[in-house]
């Protein structure tokens, strides 16, 4: 929807230096989901070889106590939660104002699909973090330590996360 506006705004608008952020913030956005998701599938490639051979796979940088745990807390993973979601919805956020930039507008119809966008994200992700935190226990540690969407700024981090569950053996 938002590249519609744009679209129809193309010819009475010129492409500004704004454009080029515009694009480069996208082109980074999905760049950004692209590593989160290649990063989750070496995880769970690793894990279910781990699982099927009791064996850590030689070609992995996981340890046995990572794949024990069951989900993934190096990478982009110990600073968020859902880096690929972060990255997904900040690309319609990012269309969506770029839309509203070339219109010169704070507001567009299109906005609705961006906010119906981020809402099932968010019932998506609390329906995830319910089923992952019942399925292993120290997500819920995870969860204090690493922000959902974006890196917490204070407190303790996932790094303490890995020292504490390595030494109950885990």
């Amino acid at each position: 929807m938002p590249t519609y506006i744009m679209l129809l705004a193309a010819p009475v608008v010129e492409a500004q230096t704004i454009d080029a952020l515009f694009t480069q913030a996208l082109l980074g956005f999905v760049f950004l989901a692209f590593t989160a998701d290649q990063q989750q599938w070496n995880y769970h490639t690793a894990k279910h070889s781990y699982q099927s051979s009791a064996k850590v796979p030689p070609n992995t940088t996981f340890s046995a106590a990572q794949l024990d745990r069951g989900f993934r807390t190096t990478g982009l993973w110990a600073l968020s939660r859902h880096p690929n979601f972060l990255a997904e919805q900040s690309v319609w956020v990012t269309l969506y104002l770029w839309s509203c930039w070339v219109t010169n507008t704070y507001w567009n119809w299109s906005g609705v699909g961006a906010a119906a966008y981020l809402i099932l994200f968010q019932a998506s992700t609390w329906f995830t973090e319910l089923i992952t935190e019942r399925k292993y226990p120290d997500y819920k540690i995870y969860q204090k330590r690493v922000g959902k969407f974006v890196p917490k700024l204070w407190g303790e981090g996932v790094g303490e996360f890995e020292k504490e569950t390595e030494k109950k053996g885990k």
